[in-house]
């Protein structure tokens, strides 16, 4: 019983210091953050914050390789199921669904490569899909397409995160798709 009050303590101060880190990264960039200014915002002491995180460059790699994990569950999930046609739809949906975190994490003040990095965990599941739809291209031919596709569905996100997701995650997943499926349409069939 003891082991498990001091388990949800650290869960406690855990989730203290990562939102009180998100809500400093609303008003500045990472680089102007100190480990001072996430204590105070905390009440906690710098000793307790020590005790978890080496520094705040530390706790925002924590965060986002938390949010990336879950994203890749929810793909992994996904395309498990064979429902690769919502795949785009399970992100936005996750997205939404955590926007807190994503507005903050995606915004200028987060990392630049985070939701590229999301992006990309459907890569070789796309790679393979693609290749099966269309025969004869070449693999350098494959990884321009899914490029081209990424960033469009970088900027398109980023848009909508920034925005403040007034669309509902379905009409930000369609858009993404039809225009993902316009370069095969438009582009592949002329090489």
């Amino acid at each position: 019983m003891a082991y498990e009050k001091a388990d949800q303590r650290v869960r406690y101060t855990k989730m203290v210091i990562k939102n009180s880190l998100l809500e400093l990264m609303r008003e500045r960039p990472i680089s102007k953050i100190t480990v001072t200014d996430i204590c105070k915002k905390a009440d906690i002491n710098r000793n307790t914050f020590y005790s978890h995180y080496a520094n705040q460059f530390e706790l925002l790699s924590s965060i986002e390789d938390e949010l990336y994990e879950e994203i890749r569950q929810v793909v992994d999930h996904t395309i498990n199921l064979e429902a690769c046609g919502k795949l785009s739809y399970e992100i936005c949906k996750y997205i939404k669904a955590n926007r807190n975190i994503c507005e903050v994490l995606f915004s200028e003040n987060g990392d630049k490569d985070l939701l590229e990095r999301i992006i990309y965990i459907s890569h070789d599941f796309n790679i393979e899909k693609w290749k099966k739809e269309v025969k004869n291209i070449d693999q350098k031919l494959f990884d321009n397409w899914y490029t081209f596709t990424a960033y469009g569905s970088i900027a398109v996100i980023k848009n909508w995160v920034n925005s403040g997701m007034k669309e509902s995650s379905s009409k930000v997943a369609a858009f993404i798709d039809k225009a993902t499926e316009a370069v095969p349409k438009n582009f592949i069939h002329e090489i």
